[in-house]
């Protein structure tokens, strides 16, 4: 179901029901894209147009972080709409063993090229029918993005995982979406790194209890810089959106 958190679209369907929609659209192809929605997208989307954009002309927008969901709770706390977190990496492994059921085609496009390289090994032994038949290292420079597009295109996947961050892989979706009438698209961020064993996801406690985005700050600094630069101001825009809410504008 669709609703709306901060101005930003945002579907209430779960892990399975969007991967059942995901392997729908293998069943009887057509092009399914699908944004993992985090508080720092929803902040960066203000300045964004592209990004912006990209969010708008999805197909399925989930709530990737927990942000999201504490603020959708928070804001409509009047509704009986449950809704709950879609892990981006749990997502695109579910669909990644459906499309492995279904011997589908899959093209992963970002990471660096050593990771992609283990990725692609440790995915393919994970996954007995996985085909890749397309995968391509984000490091080849923005002036290729183009080519890059034609060459995924070639193969006809049913399956693309971009994974070049945000909101790069959203903007690359979107702007070559045309290309990939019949393919399931999403973006999967530092998923690669996680399945090539380069970065470890954080352990089921933290996952459970909802820390998942501390555990990555603290084990992966860089991200930290990026964290602290948006959360307060998610924060900000949640609370200044309940106080008009309260005060009836």
């Amino acid at each position: 179901m669709r609703k709306s958190v901060l101005n930003q679209p945002i579907d209430t369907f779960n892990l399975d029901e969007v991967a059942a929609l995901a392997r729908g659209a293998f069943l009887n192809p057509k092009q399914l894209k699908i944004v993992t929605l985090n508080p720092e997208m929803i902040v960066n989307a203000i300045k964004n147009i592209e990004l912006q954009a990209a969010i708008n002309n999805s197909n399925l927008i989930v709530p990737d972080g927990t942000g999201i969901v504490w603020a959708y709770k928070t804001l409509n706390k009047k509704e009986q709409i449950k809704i709950e977190r879609v892990p981006g990496i749990e997502l695109a492994e579910k669909i990644l063993e459906y499309a492995s059921e279904l011997k589908k085609s899959v093209a992963i496009f970002g990471s660096h090229p050593l990771s992609l390289e283990r990725a692609v090994f440790n995915l393919q032994n994970k996954y007995s029918n996985l085909n890749i038949v397309k995968a391509i290292d984000g490091y080849k420079g923005v002036e290729r993005d183009s080519e890059i597009a034609d060459e995924i295109a070639n193969e006809n996947p049913h399956l693309i995982l971009v994974a070049l961050g945000s909101p790069k892989q959203e903007v690359w979706i979107n702007k070559y979406s045309h290309l990939f009438p019949k393919s399931v698209l999403i973006g999967v961020g530092g998923s690669v790194d996680v399945w090539a064993g380069k970065v470890q996801r954080a352990p089921k406690w933290f996952r459970d209890n909802h820390l998942e985005w501390f555990y990555r700050a603290v084990s992966q600094p860089k991200r930290t810089t990026r964290i602290l630069k948006s959360l307060p101001k998610f924060m900000w825009m949640v609370f200044k959106a309940l106080s008009q809410t309260k005060q009836g504008f």
